[in-house]
């Protein structure tokens, strides 16, 4: 029996769009959390704050990495409250690698 291989290609923008829905989703679920704080006596909700970070970090990548938008334009954080540097160049380096994927795969 031949082995079945199904290549992943990407496109640039089917990629885009592919980020574009997984924000949608995301910022869906994160409305969805802050809905149930108030049934909660402490008003924590676990698994809120790191999406809500998952979401500000992929957003800021996004802007930058498919817009070419400057940060100061994205967002103007307070004192303090600067990005991860390292999950920004995770999201960076994650689509990077999908593309180059897509890349290699139409070669």
């Amino acid at each position: 029996m031949a082995e079945k291989q199904e290549s992943f290609k990407m496109t640039y923008k089917e990629l885009k769009n592919k980020i574009k829905e997984e924000q949608k989703t995301l910022a869906q679920k994160i409305r969805d959390l802050k809905g149930t704080r108030k049934k909660v006596t402490s008003g924590y909700v676990e698994g809120l704050e790191s999406r809500q970070s998952d979401y500000r970090h992929a957003h800021i990548m996004y802007c930058y990495f498919f817009n070419n938008t400057p940060y100061e334009k994205i967002e103007q954080p307070r004192e303090g409250n600067n990005p991860s540097s390292w999950k920004l160049e995770h999201y960076k380096k994650q689509w990077e690698s999908e593309l180059d994927e897509a890349i290699h795969n139409c070669a």
